[in-house]
């Protein structure tokens, strides 16, 4: 199955982007209440845009607005006017480190300067990846994958260990505050999503999750929280967990899988960019990323 068979350019950005904001619209559903109020999070669309906000955890990934321009039969979003109203708002909230993602094709030429003139920068961008499921796959580690809820894990010991152990290792890699852990355990059994954990032995050593959605390509399959335990990198973890979740994807009658990454810099090389390029998910496009400088300290 060819990529050439999805849109291409501008149209092909604004699909990607409105699967991902899917994704988060489910993920935001299963937030617990007590979550929710204890680190002030929100979701919020203005326009064609989404809006994350988490007062209580100044980070970036929880405070961003994606999808600027989505909708191409709406009024014109005007980038530095999106910017504007984001800055507003997270000052407001309280939040230091935020940032507004552009896709490509909405970036206008000479942004950066209208963002400088704000104190606002280029932070690292995102790299979309996009991949068909028909691929072939090869087994690549001696660890075991396992999908929670499945008969998979049922001799390893109860389901519910087993989903707090793969919260554990998210919230060890990621740092996530406390309250995170609950969020977290919530993905399990929800219809969309497929938890997985890797095992050395009875071990789990590294995490991922597949988000199954529809659109306006069919079926599509996004690989989210892949995450590895320090001591066990290295041992083909991810790409196992990878391999997985596009077979699982397939299975489940998606025909593509999307995944992301922290963009590859010359001074910042990244290996997830370079596992899922070799695992056959090329880079799509890369989404700029912008807002304050990260705090000294």
């Amino acid at each position: 199955m060819s990529l050439q068979s999805l849109p291409s350019g501008a149209d092909l950005e604004r699909l990607l982007e409105s699967i991902e904001m899917i994704q988060y619209e489910d993920f935001y559903e299963a937030l617990p209440v007590e979550v929710e109020e204890h680190l002030g999070i929100e979701l919020r669309r203005e326009g064609s845009s989404l809006r994350l906000t988490a007062a209580g955890y100044d980070h970036p990934m929880f405070n961003r607005v994606m999808g600027v321009g989505l909708d191409p039969s709406a009024a014109p979003e005007r980038p530095e006017q999106v910017l504007d109203y984001a800055a507003a708002h997270y000052e407001a909230a309280g939040v230091r480190r935020w940032m507004l993602q552009l896709l490509p094709h909405v970036e206008p030429e000479g942004f950066e300067e209208v963002a400088g003139r704000r104190g606002i920068v280029r932070l690292r961008g995102w790299a979309k990846h996009l991949g068909p499921t028909d691929q072939e796959i090869t087994r690549r580690s001696e660890l075991r994958i396992v999908r929670l809820g499945t008969g998979e894990a049922a001799g390893e010991g109860s389901q519910a260990r087993f989903v707090d152990l793969w919260a554990e290792i998210l919230m060890r890699n990621f740092d996530f505050p406390p309250p995170f852990r609950g969020w977290l355990r919530s993905l399990h059994g929800r219809e969309r999503w497929r938890l997985y954990l890797a095992l050395d032995g009875d071990t789990p050593v590294a995490t991922g999750a597949l988000f199954l959605s529809e659109s306006d390509a069919g079926p599509v399959g996004q690989l989210t929280f892949g995450s590895t335990l320090p001591d066990y990198r290295g041992r083909g973890a991810q790409s196992s967990l990878i391999d997985r979740r596009i077979e699982d994807a397939r299975d489940a009658g998606a025909r593509w899988v999307v995944s992301e990454t922290d963009e590859e810099l010359p001074e910042r090389p990244n290996p997830s960019t370079r596992n899922l390029v070799r695992l056959g998910l090329p880079v799509a496009f890369v989404r700029t990323n912008w807002g304050p400088p990260k705090p000294e300290g």
